[in-house]
């Protein structure tokens, strides 16, 4: 069975042999690696698994021709001032981000302007509003909201919306519908689900964070370097990463975890840390371990939105900043997602366009650039005829977008819905797994603390706030906080 051997001067299994107290991590997502790499600095005996053959999920990569393509498309809302540079300067990771001004080209229709990253200044709001055609009356309403999210600094100050949809919190301050597609698309950014029925909790403290810190960005060496710097961590500290062997059961004695089983063998640990999905890693504990209500509760979880993707691989440089974002003039994701349901009359979508060689060159070969172009698609795989469709729309706007896309493209890759649920492994094509939903937030969010002693989900499911591969970061900080603070209640010594 293949490891990942990054630190081939260091003896795992002595190390690993001195760890009293074993955790297995099941993952190597970023919340998976994550917290693999804190409970391995903190003396415990990690062993992390993963059902594929190679580590980072949804954060993977691939080489083709001397290129370094992401699997998927990720940028970094924060960099180092986010949960994910929190957690790699615990853990001491080699990690590093780079960035690009302006960040971004906004395309609203037929009109475009670049976007900096502290886009709420007096001259890049003037510049947005007059791209997005924003009359006097409606830019009262847009200054309006922006203090909304700028006034935000705490999670005490989002509960009053917990409950609420992120389309109510917009509607009561905007009417115009080119600002509204905008703040729609933004929800399917961030939350991966639309305004009608994203969180407006969710909504505000991640466009808060995001605004404020104005540092966005891109990891040197690929999105993989996040889950991937973890993972070094992690075996530098005596964790064992065992690729290509999946969980299929996490056994359960008396109330409390005693280890995984796997096709190989039977693995005890005191602890286990799920990166597999909260409905998932209930299945795998076995349902009869839990309360009914609990599990009816699981069930009933509803997921992100899924994606497609179109990745180039270029012989010029198709743009100059890191990302283009297409905004159709009249667009709603309610509505855009539901005609692909349907399956006839698909709806032109948001165009989502990150380009990494922007920032780091050295992904592709000498003059060569990388293109990766997503939007969102239902996250059901009964869909994928539709969503193939959805892909070829992507393509025609593309080139639409890049005249001369066509002529400079070495080669692309489509990824459609199935591929999506290929990596995540949960049945269907979600992106970040489960939803930010209205229904979702606050107090009826899942507890990474399942009621099994010793077992704990992490990643984007459970424990944490904010965008993506950040929501998956903070809930590996929170997640280790919660089992250190067992281990201490319970007097157990990890070393």
């Amino acid at each position: 069975m293949p490891h990942l051997n990054l630190f081939a001067g260091v003896d795992m299994n002595q190390k690993a042999a001195q760890s009293q107290k074993k955790a297995v991590v099941i993952g190597t997502g970023v919340g998976g690696a994550g917290i693999a790499a804190q409970l391995a600095q903190a003396g415990f005996g990690v062993t992390v698994f993963e059902r594929s053959t190679f580590a980072g999920g949804k954060t993977a990569f691939y080489t083709r021709d001397g290129f370094t393509m992401d699997i998927a498309v990720h940028v970094s809302p924060r960099c180092e001032e986010g949960p994910i540079g929190e957690l790699a300067r615990r853990v001491n990771a080699n990690l590093t981000f780079m960035r690009k001004e302006p960040v971004l080209r906004l395309i609203a229709g037929k009109r475009a302007c670049r976007v900096p990253m502290k886009f709420w200044m007096p001259l890049p709001m003037i510049k947005l509003g007059l791209a997005l055609r924003v009359s006097p009356v409606q830019a009262w309403g847009m200054l309006r909201f922006a203090m909304k999210v700028i006034g935000i600094k705490t999670l005490d100050d989002v509960k009053p919306y917990e409950g609420m949809t992120a389309a109510e919190l917009i509607n009561s301050h905007i009417k115009d519908p080119k600002l509204y597609a905008l703040l729609d698309t933004v929800s399917s950014l961030m939350l991966v689900v639309n305004a009608k029925e994203a969180s407006a909790a969710e909504y505000l403290w991640c466009m808060a964070n995001w605004v404020k810190k104005a540092n966005t960005g891109y990891p040197k060496g690929g999105y993989s370097r996040v889950p991937h710097s973890f993972l070094e961590v992690c075996e530098k500290n005596g964790g064992i990463i065992k690729l290509g062997e999946a969980v299929e059961r996490i056994k359960v004695e008396n109330g409390k975890v005693s280890g995984v089983e796997t096709k190989i063998g039977f693995y005890p640990a005191d602890i286990v840390v799920s990166n597999a999905g909260f409905k998932k890693t209930v299945a795998m504990a076995g349902p009869e371990h839990f309360e009914k209500s609990f599990v009816a509760h699981a069930d009933a979880l509803k997921d992100s939105h899924g994606a497609v993707v179109v990745q180039y691989a270029l012989d010029y440089k198709l743009m100059d900043e890191l990302v283009n974002l297409y905004v159709p003039d009249v667009y709603d994701t309610h509505s855009f997602v539901a005609s692909v349901e349907h399956g006839y009359d698909i709806q032109e979508p948001y165009i989502y366009i990150v380009s990494p060689t922007v920032v780091d060159p050295q992904l592709a070969p000498y003059g060569k650039h990388i293109v990766l172009a997503c939007t969102v698609a239902p996250a059901d795989l009964s869909h994928k005829e539709a969503t193939e469709r959805v892909l070829d729309i992507v393509e025609n706007i593309m080139q639409r977008l890049f005249p001369d896309l066509e002529k400079h493209t070495l080669w692309k890759v489509r990824r459609n819905i199935d591929f999506l649920a290929a990596l995540g492994g949960r049945g269907a094509a979600e992106c970040i797994g489960l939803a930010q939903r209205f229904d979702q937030d606050g107090k009826n969010k899942p507890d990474p603390q399942l009621p099994v002693k010793g077992l704990y989900a992490v990643g984007a499911d459970a424990g944490g706030t904010g965008i993506g591969t950040e929501l998956a970061a903070d809930s590996a900080l929170n997640v280790f906080g919660l089992i250190m603070d067992d281990v201490s209640r319970l007097s157990i010594d990890p070393c």
